[in-house]
């Protein structure tokens, strides 16, 4: 009996490290492994929230990698010169609903990175996919329907994918495999879709689904404050986003103004 109970101890043993060892191998993705170590090193100012301009920023800022906040979307919006150079579109709004009927507003910042974290769903475990998005009041044309880095999709141009494909615009990264970058002219963008600058609206507002709870929030993206309006159960929340200052919310009902949808001028 005892050198059976030995035999079953190291059985059990044996088995809870086996399976551990599976449960560890079932937590790394080859995949999105090598899409983080594929990404340029990080630049000499470190993260910070204008880091890493144009690049899938949930690969890293994502439940898998860890890097904080853990984001639900994010990308970056440009602006054109005359020459094509591509400069960060600092100070408009990118609008996102969600199918749920959740709106959600990001400030660029100064590299025209936007996110919404997962902490400005408040509460609500992640958007409901697809999502409809808009940028500086113009619409995109297709949906999102799962990618939740902007530039898994709007992807810059490279070395790499030139030597691939002769036909990637160079300036915007346009081509068969990409709608290229996220670009709007700044010469036309309505005085309602600017936030962030000094005499330009900083605060947005929005409805939420038919649940009742505020959906509406402005990311810290860009250091705005955020304001939350309610779908039908009129209960409106106000908060901040990482510039501190508030606004007031604004309450609406079920058929409340729909979100503008869009992904960028180019399209």
């Amino acid at each position: 009996m005892l050198n059976l109970m030995r035999v079953s101890t190291f059985q059990i043993g044996f088995f809870l490290a086996a399976s551990a060892g599976v449960l560890a191998g079932c937590r790394y993705d080859p995949v999105q492994a090598e899409k983080i170590r594929a990404l340029p090193l990080e630049d000499a100012e470190g993260p910070r929230p204008e880091h890493r301009a144009g690049q899938p920023c949930v690969d890293c800022h994502s439940t898998y990698a860890g890097a904080q906040p853990q984001l639900a979307i994010g990308g970056t919006v440009y602006w054109q010169t005359a020459k094509g150079y591509l400069n960060g579109m600092e100070g408009v709004f990118v609008t996102i609903q969600d199918s749920a009927g959740a709106t959600y507003k990001s400030c660029t910042n100064s590299a025209g990175n936007f996110y919404i974290t997962k902490s400005d769903l408040q509460g609500i475990d992640d958007l409901a996919f697809p999502l409809f998005v808009g940028v500086a009041g113009v619409k995109m044309n297709s949906l999102i329907g799962r990618e939740r880095s902007c530039a898994g999709c709007h992807k810059l141009a490279s070395v790499d994918r030139i030597d691939r494909d002769p036909n990637v615009d160079p300036a915007t990264g346009r081509a068969r495999d990409s709608a290229g970058a996220i670009i709007v002219d700044r010469d036309y963008i309505s005085s309602l879709e600017r936030c962030g600058i000094a005499n330009e609206p900083s605060t947005s507002t929005g409805t939420g689904g038919a649940g009742g709870m505020a959906a509406t929030t402005a990311s810290g993206a860009g250091g705005m404050a955020a304001t939350t309006a309610s779908g039908a159960g009129g209960m409106a929340v106000t908060t901040a986003g990482a510039g501190g200052a508030t606004s007031s919310a604004t309450g609406t009902g079920v058929g409340g103004t729909s979100a503008a949808s869009g992904a960028g001028g180019n399209l």
